[in-house]
């Protein structure tokens, strides 16, 4: 009986972790969510201004930047940008996510600027 109950346990285990695995290999590009990117990669430096980052939804801390600050930020947020690391010191963060914080961003601080 003892066994029997063991090989249902072990094959519950065993589903469970084949239904996660399946979970994890579907499109994530598909369900990037820029707030939450933000919030994970972005938000420790932007939300204080630590070490002169401009911080999220202060368009006074923004005012310095480039007339082309869109193309110029999302090409900083890949590529790093005097202390500011690229890719959140993340190198393998991909291109979508990092794009996706950066949207979430700039629509924080600019709710009301022009669509692309």
């Amino acid at each position: 009986m003892r066994h029997i109950l063991l090989s249902i346990a072990i094959a519950l285990a065993l589903t469970a972790c084949a239904h996660r695995s399946d979970d994890a290999t579907t499109d994530h590009t598909a369900a990037i969510n820029g707030e939450a990117a933000y919030l994970e990669h972005c938000a420790g430096c932007h939300e204080t201004g630590m070490m002169g980052a401009p911080r999220e939804s202060e368009p006074v801390d923004w005012q310095a930047r480039s007339n082309l600050w869109q193309a110029v930020l999302m090409e900083h947020a890949k590529t790093g940008y005097f202390d500011m690391p690229a890719r959140g010191g993340k190198m393998d963060l991909p291109d979508e996510v990092v794009e996706a914080a950066a949207e979430y961003m700039l629509e924080k601080t600019f709710p009301d600027r022009p669509e692309d």
